[in-house]
């Protein structure tokens, strides 16, 4: 019973800090990583994916290369994260994600009351697990639930862009620099709709790290996810648990 008191408490503040109100979230968790973080490498991605002709023939083969290069890319880059309407309003913070396939991390960082909280989610081949530090850190392996993630709209934009690049039409625009680094940066639309979002700009590095996305969704919200910082380096130290999984 105190094993599973301390995993409601934790789930409560997963749900309260990063949920979004977006994506539904999946129905079929497991200790596999899940479908919106997975980074293995496979052939399709080393290519330019035929489902991205649709988005290619409006925007040219550049966001096709990326968006396939962004499936691979090893990198650890952290956001600021500005949420406004549609319910979204108090979702403002930073986030930090780390990629190095098949390994994924999300870190989600808030001070309140003048103390930092930090709840990290990990995908590795190994399995899932949450990580809640408030001072001291608690693990918890994640079984028969879906990923909060699914959950975390920033994130699923860029997975349905990745997975369904078909549904939606884009032009390229200006060139930024974002944290540091040369953008390419292209206007995106649904072409149907009731998709993680309506409307947006994306931009990503050479290399297809993803360094800004600005969108709205259909609950009217508006998003925008601008990195601040980005390396191409990874510890393997990154994906420690910085705690024993409890049940485990």
């Amino acid at each position: 019973m105190e094993m599973e008191g301390k995993r409601a408490v934790l789930l409560l503040a997963v749900s309260v800090f990063i949920a979004c109100g977006g994506a539904q979230p999946s129905t079929t968790g497991s200790s596999a990583p899940n479908a919106a973080i997975t980074t293995a490498p496979t052939a399709a991605a080393s290519a330019k994916p035929s489902a991205a002709t649709s988005i290619a023939a409006d925007a040219g083969p550049q966001l096709a290369a990326l968006l396939a290069a962004s499936k691979n890319a090893t990198h650890r880059t952290t956001y600021k994260i500005t949420a406004s309407g549609g319910g979204a309003d108090g979702f403002n913070g930073e986030q930090t994600w780390y990629f190095k396939p098949p390994r994924a991390r999300f870190d989600f960082a808030a001070t309140q009351d003048g103390k930092k909280t930090t709840i990290s989610y990990l995908s590795l081949p190994e399995g899932q697990f949450y990580c809640i530090t408030i001072g001291q850190a608690q693990c918890f392996a994640v079984t028969g639930v879906g990923s909060p993630l699914d959950e975390n709209t920033a994130v699923v934009a860029q997975q349905v862009l990745i997975s369904d690049p078909g549904g939606f039409g884009a032009t390229a625009s200006a060139a930024r620099t974002l944290a540091g680094q040369s953008a390419q940066c292209f206007d995106v639309n649904s072409k149907s709709g009731g998709t993680a979002f309506d409307t947006g700009t994306f931009c990503y590095s050479g290399g297809g790290v993803p360094l800004l996305s600005t969108f709205s969704t259909a609950q009217y919200a508006s998003w925008t996810t601008e990195a601040t910082a980005s390396s191409g380096t990874v510890a393997e130290a990154d994906f420690t648990l910085p705690a024993k999984p409890i049940g485990r």
